[in-house]
């Protein structure tokens, strides 16, 4: 008796056995030769990961049956060769928290709460811009695709509150003197204010705080248990990698400052492990969240300009990205949805999105692109170009110098306080009013297009920070000194220095008071 209990469970064990791994096999199925390509996309991301210098990234592959593959790779945290990153490892995802936020839209629709192809303002009573005529023809559909005409530079990343009455108060700030870009439907223009706006669209509508209503409706049922929203006042989760970025082609940690306000458009941190989960929505027409589906092809239904639903779509696949000053993520779909593939990644470099593609064409099939250091540099060509500006009035305040040293100890020229003639005072002004232009340009005009209140919130971009404070320094010294110079230095009225011929001085021209 007990050796036919034993074999019954013995037989019992191998069938599920055989279950578990027709699985697994049922689940790669759907690409051919998967231990080949798995091989190939380990050899893309730990080259890529070398030769970028980026600390750590991590990989999941799923279909429509399940995870395919998951992986981990490199450090949480760069020189900490100890703490490794695995497929449960958190990243701030950025703008890649907008696809679920779209999710959260397309279930309020289905609960007949809300319905996109209506104006925001049924919603948002205090929403308008300048133009209300334009403001009011928004509906939320222009939100989720990116054609409201809101300005790109417009973001809530300097409200610091968490009380959703002060947020509100603020953004109401924000969009009353904002001029539209054009019209709602006609352009594309992409914006985080249209996610944030959505963010507290869900609040109006279902009357609870966002975090609770995403953790409730969206992570509770699939599972997705270390996927929360991350701000300065929220401590991250163990197992949270820490971010990165450039300073100068050295890369760097750098801890990133998020606030309540953007936690739908770019606060979201989560895994590849979770992730993978919602991908496998995707791609079985939201299964588990939506009731509907056909809600999931409606978000993937490119307008005139290929973007549905806070992704961008092509003709064989749809993706969307996110970006923050130390972080970076990539999340591409199959477009005819036999997988899907995230690759998150603790630096802010451009490779990210650009390996994930190369992934993706690795498992077509395809032969992925080489992405080499001449295409993605350390330093941008606009940081190059802010230096090259900020040597060249070095120079210049060198020349300067020396010849304004020369002529004094030669003797051509001396220092001497008396009234300044019009050509020195109109010399003077000019060099001012230049001076102060390109002060105006750095500290007033850039943070304005960037989006940032001041230029010292600039954080996604240092070199750039950077660039500029030790040009507008530089600048100003050369003005300071050209002016001084202009001011109390004057020819020497002797035989000797009329054989002596200043460098700066020409026979004719606007220049000759130098």
């Amino acid at each position: 008796m007990i050796n036919k209990r034993r074999f019954v469970i013995l037989i019992g064990m191998l069938l599920l056995i055989f279950l578990l791994d027709s699985k697994v096999k049922e689940a790669s199925s759907t690409i051919d030769n998967i231990d080949e390509k798995i091989q190939l996309m380990e050899t893309e991301i730990e080259n890529n990961m070398h030769l970028h210098n980026i600390p750590g990234m991590a990989f999941a592959l799923v279909d429509a049956d399940g995870v395919i593959y998951s992986k981990g790779f490199g450090l949480l945290k760069v020189n900490e060769q100890h703490q490794h990153i695995d497929e449960e490892t958190n990243f701030h995802l950025g703008s890649l928290s907008k696809v679920i936020t779209s999710i959260a839209i397309l279930q309020l629709e289905e609960k007949g709460l809300i319905d996109i192809k209506k104006p925001v303002v049924n919603y948002l009573p205090w929403f308008t811009t300048k133009a209300p005529e334009q403001s009011d023809k928004i509906t939320v559909e222009h939100l989720l695709q990116h054609s409201s005409g809101l300005p790109g530079r417009l973001n809530v990343h300097d409200i610091k509150s968490r009380d959703r009455n002060e947020i509100q108060k603020e953004i109401v700030k924000k969009l009353t003197n904002v001029q539209s870009v054009g019209n709602p439907g006609e352009l594309y223009e992409y914006t985080n204010m249209n996610t944030d706006l959505l963010q507290v669209l869900i609040e109006e509508v279902t009357g609870e705080p966002f975090t609770e209503y995403m953790n409730k409706n969206i992570f509770s049922p699939l599972q997705m248990e270390r996927t929360t929203y991350h701000s300065s006042f929220v401590e991250p989760l163990p197992n949270t990698a820490t971010g990165h970025r450039y300073h100068f082609g050295k890369i760097k940690p750098y801890e990133e400052e998020l606030v309540p306000a953007t936690a739908g458009s770019a606060g979201l941190s989560s895994n590849v492990k979770d992730l993978a989960k919602f991908m496998n929505v995707l791609l079985n027409d939201g299964k588990d969240l939506l009731a509907d589906s056909n809600s999931i092809p409606s978000m993937f239904q490119p307008n005139n300009y290929g973007v549905g639903y806070n992704w961008y779509i092509y003709p064989h696949n749809m993706f969307m990205d996110g970006g923050l000053p130390s972080f970076t993520s990539t999340m591409v779909l199959a477009s005819d949805k036999t997988f899907g593939l995230v690759l998150l990644s603790n630096s802010n470099q451009e490779i990210t999105l650009h390996t994930g593609f190369n992934l993706y064409k690795i498992v077509e099939g395809e032969k992925p692109t080489p992405l080499t250091l001449s295409d993605f540099p350390k330093i941008h060509l606009d940081v190059r170009i802010i230096v090259s500006m900020t040597v060249i009035v070095i120079m210049f305040i060198l020349y300067l110098f020396i010849t304004t040293s020369y002529g004094l100890i030669k003797g051509s020229k001396k220092v001497v306080l008396e009234k300044l003639s019009r050509k020195r005072l109109c010399l003077i002004f000019f060099l001012l009013t230049l001076n102060l232009g390109v002060i105006v340009y750095i500290y007033k005009i850039q943070p304005f297009y960037i989006g940032v209140p001041k230029l010292l919130d600039f954080k996604k971009e240092p070199d750039v920070v950077t660039g500029f404070l030790a040009l507008s320094v530089v600048y100003s010294l050369f003005t300071l000194l050209a002016c001084l110079r202009l001011s109390i230095i004057h020819k020497a009225e002797n035989e000797t220095s009329k054989n002596i011929k200043d460098p700066l001085i020409t026979e004719r021209g606007p220049f000759n008071d130098f």
